[in-house]
């Protein structure tokens, strides 16, 4: 993809918006932004800004208009329509060693000059390019929980996703990434790579959490994007365990069965395991025939 919109009229053509609703937007962002905490299983909280208002609705075309049309490579999964964790861990299944390590505080790592870049990269010139700057960023970072940021941050990556799938195409891996979390998989000779791909991502302005980084042997549990990948792409069996539980104690509730959020996660293990997910499906049916 490869646009030409050198000024502020041309980019507020593209968007369909007036010139000045862009500016107002922009002058105004600090107001538009809501901070929201979201707890992480390890107990710690990820600290969101969520545009609301116009901003959001400007950041919305920025996404619609341009950043949906960018064609993302195979080894990306995150943030991208058609693919999943499903799709990201699938390329793991059946591997001698998997390896993954996760990119340190990723989003507010991406700071407005490089987003500058990324515009810049696209056909913007500078006066569209520092207008989508600001209408994407804000406390000298990209903010999570923006419309625009998961595409941002896989733009961020070109870089690294081109060598590390260069050094897989040569040498026999697999290599894919789900936002922040990059997985690595095939002979057992590649831990001698852990390094390397550190430094990759160094040298792209980027650090990996030291905590985050797995071996996984076939000896043992490999699991990709939380999903285990030693035979085939699955849920682990404590979190089958947990969702069967909750479900089956919740069916015969009084207000008349599962909650959205049990129902949610019913039809999750259901797309990954479909023979666990149909045959608790059918109890939950049982129980309300009987009701």
């Amino acid at each position: 993809m490869f646009l030409n919109i050198p000024s502020k009229t041309a980019l507020a053509k593209l968007l369909k918006v007036a010139p000045y609703e862009i500016d107002s937007v922009i002058s105004r962002r600090r107001a538009l932004y809501r901070p929201k905490k979201l707890g992480k299983p390890d107990g710690s909280c990820r600290r969101l800004l969520v545009p609301c208002g116009k901003l959001m609705l400007l950041q919305d075309k920025v996404k619609r208009h341009i950043l949906d049309a960018i064609p993302f490579p195979s080894c990306v999964h995150g943030g991208v329509r058609g693919r999943s964790i499903v799709s990201n861990a699938r390329p793991h299944v059946q591997q001698p060693l998997v390896f993954s390590l996760d990119v340190k505080a990723f989003f507010p790592s991406v700071r407005p000059s490089r987003v500058f870049s990324i515009f810049q990269s696209l056909g913007f010139g500078n006066e569209a390019a520092e207008l989508l700057m600001k209408a994407t960023t804000w406390d000298y970072q990209l903010p999570q929980g923006c419309p625009t940021s998961t595409a941002l941050a896989n733009l961020a990556l070109r870089g690294v996703d081109r060598r590390i799938q260069t050094l897989a195409e040569t040498y026999g891996f697999a290599y894919t990434r789900y936002v922040d979390d990059l997985t690595v998989s095939g002979p057992s000779y590649l831990h001698k790579f852990r390094r390397l791909l550190q430094r990759i991502l160094e040298s792209e302005g980027f650090h990996v959490k030291p905590e985050k980084i797995a071996i996984m042997y076939a000896g043992g549990r490999q699991l990709v994007t939380k999903l285990v990948v030693n035979t085939k792409v699955n849920v682990p069996r404590e979190k089958r365990r947990e969702i069967r539980s909750e479900v089956l104690r919740h069916r015969n509730n009084r207000d008349g069965g599962l909650s959205n959020a049990e129902r949610g996660r019913l039809a999750w293990l259901t797309s990954i395991n479909p023979t666990v997910g149909e045959r608790l499906q059918s109890r939950v049916s049982a129980g309300k025939r009987s009701q």
